[in-house]
Parts: structure tokens; sequence; C-alpha cells
């Protein structure tokens, strides 16, 4: 028997005593999941993939929709659309379409960008949830094999040196009402998603938005609020490598509780089921509790992962860090993160940050304090149907700010107390939530009610566009109030897309004078050709203590297909 056949038989035997010692231990792999989805359903502007949690989707992330006529090959496939996911349930997700070359249709074939199917692809490996039989490898190749492989044409991957987003240069006017007054600035808008740079495994993704020149205004607005909150990193994700490292304006995986950090992170993977790692930076995001743009922090973390997300999932984050204002000492903390699931049903979230008081700080009071706490029971019976359960509570003054209430991006803080939810998918294009809950604050006699009611519609009959409304009122710990947002987007063709938000919010609280304010927001996308595009903005700002215009015009170009 020649030398290349024993070496094949003698592998063979080991991969099937390796195998049967795995069944014997009862270590059955986990099914890998899925990299092509199926489109479900179109709507204006939107699609529907067969998709969800269950199959790692999260927000964020960029879908391909391809589609193979009747009988082609795989090959042959034709791009259709490229999409980018902003909801998604267990088992499906909505997509807004970002640019298309076709029209999607029901059936059309969905993947995963390059750079999101390897963060997939990392977050698995992290949680150990594929798993695989043992790989032999031997000194020696088969001389007769390598011979046939040097001639069998191996393309490059897709996924390498891809570079695929939007660049724009964009020119802004503010015109204050209060002072009589105008400004002007240059900017722009950068979305990335460049993937495997230079054939490394580095990856940029993520999306910037800001001034290059302007001239001296004391007028921050809101458009300028939300455009802190972008997000944008370099990754570093090498399967065969333990270590992952990211820099940038980003979430920390293992505890997103924590928020945004304008800085980085290191981790190495010590074990089957434990990470370990450090962060350092500066809190950036307008939307946080203690928001503080000069406050700086470093801390490290232990992360346990365990199971699988098709039964019993756990992941469980125990951190310490510390921050600095100006370099002068201000917390010491000790924060958790628990994410516990069953299946598609069930799912536990809670975070935690408790503040150790140092005498020196604290007028001489030692130990610890429970300084905020979130807590989120999840049950979904039913695809179209689910209900929550939550409990929060926050310690201390907030320092968020409240002009973005009515942008719904402080929802998070609003109910204080113990509150109840539900979603329901009446229909294939109406979606309702409702949200109810009481909350006492110190002083209080009685409990006040929180509530809050939304509702989609993702294709209005006759009008044929997507109507989006929220209606909130609150007590909590820092104030009490109401706002009302609704918003409409509409297609007009192809190239040409318009989209309108307007918004009222009244606020009664002692850390702001802005009491009462409303705007109106108008977006116009109009697509130029293959690569080209333009974009108009006019914001209505009218305040207690503001009241501007905001107008910007921009023209981008288009890179990747």
């Amino acid at each position: 028997m020649k030398r290349s056949a024993m070496r094949c038989w003698w592998g063979a035997v080991l991969a099937c005593v390796a195998w049967g010692q795995a069944q014997n231990a009862g270590q059955a792999p986990a099914p890998a999941r899925r990299t092509a989805f199926s489109v479900r359903y179109v709507a204006q502007g939107s699609v529907y993939i067969d998709a969800g949690t269950a199959e790692g989707i999260v927000p964020g992330m960029v879908i391909e929709i391809s589609r193979t006529e009747a009988g082609g090959a795989a090959i042959d496939r034709k791009p259709v659309a490229t999409a980018v996911v902003t909801a998604v349930a267990t088992t499906s997700a909505v997509c807004e379409i970002q640019s298309k070359a076709l029209d999607p249709l029901k059936g059309d074939e969905a993947r995963l960008a390059a750079a999101d199917e390897m963060n997939r692809v990392r977050t698995d490996v992290n949680q150990a949830r594929r798993h695989y039989l043992q790989v032999l490898e031997f000194t020696e190749g088969d001389p007769l094999e390598e011979e046939i492989r040097e001639y069998v044409p191996r393309p490059p991957l897709e996924e390498v040196n891809r570079l695929r987003g939007r660049i724009a240069f964009e020119r802004t006017a503010i015109l204050d009402h209060d002072a009589s007054t105008s400004s002007s600035e240059n900017g722009a808008v950068i979305r990335v998603d460049w993937s495997r740079i230079g054939g490394s495994y580095w990856t940029l993704t993520g999306y910037w938005r800001g001034s290059v020149t302007s001239q001296p205004t004391s007028q921050t607005t809101l458009t300028d609020l939300m455009n802190r909150t972008y997000q944008i990193g370099l990754f570093y994700a090498n399967p065969k490598s333990p270590w992952r490292f990211g820099a940038g304006r980003l979430i920390l995986p293992w505890a997103s509780s924590l928020g945004a950090i304008d800085g980085g992170y290191a981790a190495r993977k010590v074990s089957r089921t434990l990470t370990v790692g450090a962060f350092a930076g500066t809190n950036p995001d307008p939307t946080q509790w203690n928001y503080a743009p000069n406050r700086q922090t470093v801390g490290s973390f232990v992360n346990f992962e365990t199971g699988s997300f098709d039964g019993v999932h756990w992941s469980s984050t125990t951190g310490i860090a510390f921050t600095r204002v100006n370099w002068r000492p201000e917390r010491q903390y000790l924060f958790l993160d628990n994410n516990y699931s069953i299946g598609r049903v069930f799912s536990i979230f809670q975070s935690a940050q408790a503040d150790y008081r140092d005498p020196k700080l604290m007028n001489g009071a030692t130990g610890a304090q429970l300084s905020q706490s979130f807590l989120t029971l999840r049950y979904t019976p039913r695809k179209r149907i689910s209900f929550d359960v939550s409990d929060n509570y926050f310690r201390g003054v907030p320092t968020f700010d409240t002009r973005l209430l009515g942008t719904g991006l402080l929802d998070q803080y609003l109910f204080s107390g113990i509150s109840g939810g539900v979603r329901v998918e009446a229909t294939g294009q109406l979606v309702v939530n409702a949200t109810l809950g009481t909350s006492r604050r110190n002083g209080d006699t009685s409990h006040a009610v929180n509530q809050a009611y939304g509702v989609t519609w993702k294709r209005l009959p006759v009008l044929d566009l997507r109507f989006d409304a929220q209606v909130s009122s609150f007590s909590s710990s820092f104030g009490t109030g109401s706002y009302e947002s609704a918003g409409f987007t509409r297609e007009l063709s192809d190239q040409l897309r318009v989209q309108f938000q307007a918004g009222l919010q009244n606020t009664k609280s002692a850390y702001t004078s802005q009491s009462l304010a409303r705007f109106f927001n108008s977006t116009v996308d109009w697509q130029i050709g293959r690569h080209y595009f333009v974009m108009a903005n006019w914001l209505d700002y009218r305040g207690f203590s503001q009241n501007y215009d905001q107008i910007s015009f921009s023209l981008g170009y288009r890179m990747g297909r």
C-alpha cells in the first residue's frame, strides 16, 4: 500500500475515533448557522427576511440581496439590492433598502455582508456555539493531491479587501431666530464597510458625521446632538487567534449597557467559555444617563458564556471601571451584564452598576450603593406577539440632553419602576405596541402612571408610504412630561426618496430649561446614476430656550456595488 493511501486510511480511523469519543461524552456538535436567507415579504423601501436573533442577526447589519434565474447556476446570480437591518424579531428581521439595482422580490436570496458575517462567526466562536470534529494534520502532504491543487483556479475570497460605503461633503446653514444671527459650516458624512483590509483580519465599519470648518456659533442643534450617536471602529477578528481588538467609537460587545466609548478594547478567549479583557476611552454619547464629554473611563471585565441559542443560552459579564472628569477621580463601580434565553420563546436581560463610595469624595460615607439597574423579561408565545415586563432604577442626577426626548432615543430612562408592554404584528403591514407602568419618586404621595403607545404602518393603502407614530407620558426620577412624534417615508421612484418627521415635547424638570419644544424635520435623498447622490435636509426647531432653522445640502459618492 502506498504511503499516501496509508496516511489517508489512518487519518480516517483517527477521525472516527475522535468522533466516537465526542459522541460518548455527550458533546454533539451544534448545527451551524445558515449563511443564506430568503426574502419573505417586500414593502415600500424595506424587505423582510426569515432570520432573526436566533440566527445572530442584529440591527445595523448589512444584507446583500441577489437573485438566481430559474435553472441558472448559483455563480450567475444577479445583485438586486443592499439593505440595512433596522428591527429584529426572533425568526425574522426588517431591512431598510439602501440601494438597489433591481426591485426585490419574494424568494430572493439574502446574505450578510462580509464584515457582518465575520462578526457573526467571531461571536459564535466566542460563544463556543460552533463545534467541529478534531482536525488532523499530516506532517507530509499527499504529492498527488498537491499537484492537482496547483492547477485548480482559486478566486480570491469576496470579503478580502472589499470596500463599500458612502462619502459626502455637506454644507450647513443655521438661522438663529432669538439672536437674529446666522452661521454656516462645512462637514462630511462617511459610511464605510471595508472588510479584510489588505488581506488582513482587520475590518473598518460604521459611520461618522461631523464638521470640518465652521463659523463661531453658540447654537448646538438637535441634528448635531443626534450626529454624536454615531459608531465607527476598526476591529480585528482572526478565527485562528484567541485575541480580539477594537478601536474607535464603539460599544463593548460583552457589556453593551456601558454605552459607547471613544477608545478601544482588547480581549482574549482563555477557554471555551471564558473571555477576559480591558477597555479605555471617553464617554461621548449624549443619550447616556451620566453623559459627560470630558469623562475618561478605564476598566476590565470577565465574560462567561455557555449553551446554544437553539436551546438554553447564558452570557454573563462582570467588570470594574474607574472614571475621571478632567482627570480628577469621579467613580469606582462594578458593572454586571446578564443575558439568559430559552430558545426563541423566553429571554431575560439584566444589567446593573454599583458604586464604591470613597470617603474622600462622599463626605466620609463608605460601602457600595446601587446606582442603576435594568431588568427585562420577554415572552414570545407566537411569532407575531410578544410580552415584556421591565423594572428600571436610577440613582443620582441625569446629565443626558433632554432635547433628545422627542426623538425616542431616551425612552429607556422614561419609565422608572415596574412596567409591562406588548407588541403585536396585527397584519403583515401594521405593528402596534403599548407600555404601561407606575413609578414613585422621592417625596411623591402616590404612584404616577407612565404610558407609551406606538404604531407602524409599513405601507399605507392608496398613499403608498410608511407611517410611524409614538405617544408617551412619563414621570421619572428627573422630571415629568410627554412627547408625541410622527413621520412618514415615501419613495417617489427608484432614485428619489422623501422623509418627514415632526415632534412635540413638554418637560417639567429642575435639570433643564428646555420645557416646551417642537420640531419638524424633512429629508430628500436623490440617487444620480449608479454612484452619485444628493441629499437635502431642513430642520425647523422652536423651543423655550432655542429657536432656529438648520438647512443642509450634501453631494456624495457611493463606493462599491
